[in-house]
């Protein structure tokens, strides 16, 4: 790549990827179907610190685009406690990192974008559970 490329790459403006909405009746298709890791984003809208993670989120998404899908699930939405039960989600903001439709990561509370980076190359490195 010459140096202009180069220079051109840093600096172009890229495309932002917001994560997908999740509903009770998509979530479980969404993450056993996906041929890469996944992080599902709890939140609520009433929640301040929800919002601040939702751009953390979405930097994630739009950096790691490809290796990673990511989607966002309202927690009031899911009445009956049938996806939020199993996982033990009982705060927000929390997130959760599946791996071939399973729960290999789970954080609660405000995370970090390097976090959230460590965890997705231990599953590509192999040293977290594949699900």
């Amino acid at each position: 790549m010459g140096f202009l490329a180069a220079i051109w790459e840093m600096i172009r403006p890229k495309r932002t990827i917001v994560p997908v909405e999740l509903t009770p009746e998509n979530f479980h298709a969404s993450i056993r179907n996906s041929p890469v890791p996944v992080l599902v984003d709890f939140y609520s809208l009433t929640c301040g610190p929800c919002r601040q993670m939702a751009r953390t989120v979405t930097k994630f998404a739009t950096d790691f685009y490809g290796r990673v899908r990511v989607g966002a699930f309202n927690t009031v939405l899911d009445t009956e406690g049938k996806i939020l039960g199993p996982l033990r989600v009982r705060a927000v903001p929390t997130l959760v990192l599946f791996n071939k439709g399973k729960p290999v990561e789970t954080f609660v509370g405000l995370t970090g974008y390097l976090k959230l980076v460590e965890a997705l190359e231990k599953i590509e490195k192999g040293t977290l559970p594949k699900g």
